[in-house]
């Protein structure tokens, strides 16, 4: 079942525009230190079962025959600090990775759905080489306060119990972006405190908040 939810989310990701060439990678938690993941090097829509790997937490290849994808340092860090995740993905959507790449947060508190559905914030990634232990560290932080991230200069990564969560809240993200990029003048207008605190309330109700998400 994971790895046809994993063809299907590959699938989607780039009929949808949310990848180019080889970007972008899924990975979901097995059992006892095991993750199933997509390879390196192929373009999501052109991946087969027969391609995923089945690696260990340290990345080394425990079935498959192609190379596991170097972020996967990424994936980890959101697996280590949200262990009730299920899946990670990482994908570059236009909207949300303009806003990324042009140093811009993306908020939630414009409208009451994505408080209640992502949270009353998303994490922001300041850039940092891939393998460097500061950006590790800086998406295990993320991922403690929120439900999916902006990467500067790089892109989006969300994370949800499942691949579907997952894929919600990735387009989730790149559909705010796509709002806050064609709000008029000033851009897009945040609701009230009061309003986004009740929000908020419902949003951890729903068992849906990040660990750090503040009362």
């Amino acid at each position: 079942m994971s790895s046809e939810a994993m063809l299907a989310a590959c699938a989607e990701l780039g009929r949808r525009g949310f990848v180019a060439n080889h970007d972008g990678n899924i990975s979901v938690r097995l059992a006892a230190g095991r993750f199933l993941v997509t390879p390196t090097a192929f373009r999501k829509a052109e991946v087969r079962g027969v391609d995923l790997l089945v690696i260990a937490e340290d990345g080394a290849v425990l079935q498959g025959r192609h190379r596991v994808f170097s972020e996967w340092q990424l994936h980890r860090a959101v697996f280590a600090a949200r262990p009730e995740m299920g899946a990670v993905v990482h994908a570059h959507p236009p909207n949300a990775t303009a806003m990324a790449c042009a140093d811009r947060r993306l908020a939630t508190t414009f409208q009451a759905e994505a408080i209640v559905s992502l949270g009353p914030q998303l994490g922001w990634v300041p850039f940092a080489m891939p393998g460097s232990e500061k950006l590790g560290a800086a998406i295990g932080s993320a991922a403690r306060r929120a439900n999916a991230a902006l990467l500067a200069g790089h892109g989006v990564l969300a994370w949800g119990v499942d691949i579907a969560m997952a894929m919600a809240r990735l387009e989730l993200v790149e559909h705010l972006a796509r709002i806050t990029l064609l709000a008029p003048g000033a851009g897009v207008t945040p609701l009230a405190a009061t309003e986004v605190a009740v929000l908020t309330a419902k949003h951890r109700q729903a068992g849906l908040a990040a660990p750090g998400v503040e009362s």
